[in-house]
């Protein structure tokens, strides 16, 4: 990315966002979000006519694909989904000018079967819409913090949570996939009817196929997570309590770390239970518009000597959805006070695509330019050198951590465990504005990249599919394994109809 100049004014209102962010946006954002839920309810689309609305979508886009061989196949196909309704980090340019747009607006539920244990959807479906729509005591083996990711997104792109050490990634809870191929075909793909398919598709975002829908696994639940914390004073320290906790026997079914600085780091442990018990714990119904957010909670609460506490499980799926993490800062620098927590935290939080929505490309590029946003697994045991190396890189302390176990091992896929156990840790580094930037001193974004991607490579990591990857494709296809990528991209025609991976993650 080159560093092209951002113009003053763009600069003052990417530092100055708040000023419309909070009177403008946030109602708007609430505005929207209330009229989406309205529109996706029971009352308004029932859950009866589902399959038949979704086959007429299907068909429809079968027909827009057919159509595109009869002109004589010109543009590669992409979803007529606009990129600012993306969850992906933002990019300067768009990958879809020149493309052939298919409308996939497939946000359907479709079936629950508890009698199978299994769920299916839409690619659409958000996370917060189809965890309220679960019968009681199912849940998703993983639950993506994020209210607005979608299952396609989380599939095709990337989807961890703090439940992965025992469940594995997202795309490790499928059961069946149904994908619209190049030629307009739709097919069912599993672990037995066109396995290579199946196994192909998590991270190759959307360069394979069209999902349509999927078929998720669900298992029991409870209602209520105990959570504990644990602080620690050394990135040592930290790896040893993420490795301890992540192994065994009998693991939490729940495990999330942060980093805050080289001398402080807390551990967040959870387990599901069916009540509160007294004397165990204080309940904390953290989902409440007032509550402070979750990762400065959690720095305070380690410090108690009894610091146990029991939360709703849909309160801690969605912890950290207000904060988006620790992104909201950066729009609302107040909005942890307890003041605007009180009278506007039922605002928060905004609307991801509102905000992208409303981006001018100088502030896109300021944003692109000016601040750090990388994510990727690293094996457990490296864990104190990669948290060492995004200090160097991005010059930030605070970092995202998530013990995740890989299980793709046969058959392979993009992503395959290089260690015995598969114990990988997810480290990610959200929006944070570097320590020169904020100084106002020189720093390269595409550099800093370029240093930590050479570390992941020499040291057996993944950097995820939607942060911005600055690899040589030789660099690239040396990290992930393309051999069942390439093969099925041949056999299912998707060669000259849709994007290759890299050309669609790739900055260069």
């Amino acid at each position: 990315m080159s560093r092209t100049p951002v113009p003053r004014s763009a600069r003052w209102l990417a530092e100055h966002r708040w000023l419309y962010v909070v009177p403008v946006l946030l109602p708007l954002s609430k505005a929207y979000a209330l009229a989406e839920a309205l529109s996706s309810s029971r009352l308004l689309r029932p859950r009866r006519g589902a399959l038949r609305r979704h086959r007429r979508r299907v068909a429809r886009m079968q027909a827009r694909v057919r159509q595109r061989e009869r002109q004589g196949g010109e543009g590669l196909i992409c979803t007529a989904r606009p990129q600012w309704r993306s969850m992906a980090h933002s990019r300067e340019e768009s990958y879809k000018d020149g493309a052939f747009l298919v409308p996939a607006h497939l946000d359907d539920i479709l079936h629950v079967d508890t009698g199978r244990g299994t769920v299916t959807v839409g690619p659409a479906v958000t996370m917060g819409r189809l965890t309220s729509a679960l019968p009681r005591g199912w849940t998703l083996p993983v639950v993506p913090e994020m209210e607005d990711l979608t299952v396609g997104g989380l599939i095709m792109g990337y989807g961890i949570e703090t439940s992965s050490h025992r469940h594995g990634l997202f795309a490790d809870t499928v059961a069946s996939c149904e994908v619209l191929l190049a030629g307009g075909e739709v097919v069912v793909a599993d672990r037995t009817r066109r396995a290579d398919l199946f196994h192909a598709l998590p991270w190759s975002r959307g360069t394979l196929g069209l999902l349509t829908s999927v078929r998720l696994r669900m298992v029991p639940s409870a209602p209520w997570v105990r959570l504990t914390y644990h602080r620690l004073d050394s990135a040592a320290a930290l790896t040893e309590c993420i490795a301890s906790y992540s192994s065994g026997p009998h693991p939490p079914d729940f495990v999330e770390g942060f980093h805050f600085s080289p001398t402080e780091s807390v551990v967040v442990t959870g387990t599901l239970a069916d009540r509160p018990r007294a004397g165990d714990g204080t309940v904390n119904r953290m989902g409440r518009w007032y509550k402070p957010w979750f990762y400065e909670h959690a720095r305070a609460r380690c410090r108690l000597p009894r610091n146990a506490e029991y939360v709703p499980l849909r309160d801690f799926y969605f912890r950290h959805s207000r904060s988006i993490y620790w992104a909201a800062e950066m729009l609302v620098p107040s909005g942890n006070h307890p003041l605007f927590r009180y009278t506007l935290g039922w605002l928060m939080p905004p609307k991801a695509a509102f905000l992208k929505r409303t981006e001018t490309p100088g502030i896109r590029r300021m944003y692109l330019q000016n601040t750090a946003t990388q994510e990727a697994l690293v094996p457990v045991r490296a864990l104190p050198e990669a948290i060492e190396k995004c200090r160097e890189a991005f010059h930030v302390d605070r970092m995202w951590l998530c013990p995740v176990t890989l299980r793709r091992t046969e058959p392979e896929g993009l992503v395959s465990p290089g260690t015995p156990d598969g114990l990988y840790v997810d480290i990610a580094v959200v929006f944070e504005t570097p320590e020169p930037v904020r100084l106002g001193r020189p720093w390269d974004a595409r550099q800093a990249t370029r240093e930590f991607e050479t570390w992941l490579l020499d040291n057996g990591g993944f950097q995820v599919p939607y942060v911005a990857s600055h690899m040589t494709h030789e660099e690239f296809w040396t990290m992930f394994d393309g051999r069942p990528y390439l093969a099925a991209r041949e056999k299912y025609g998707a060669e000259g109809s849709f994007l290759d991976i890299y050309d669609k993650v790739s900055r260069n």
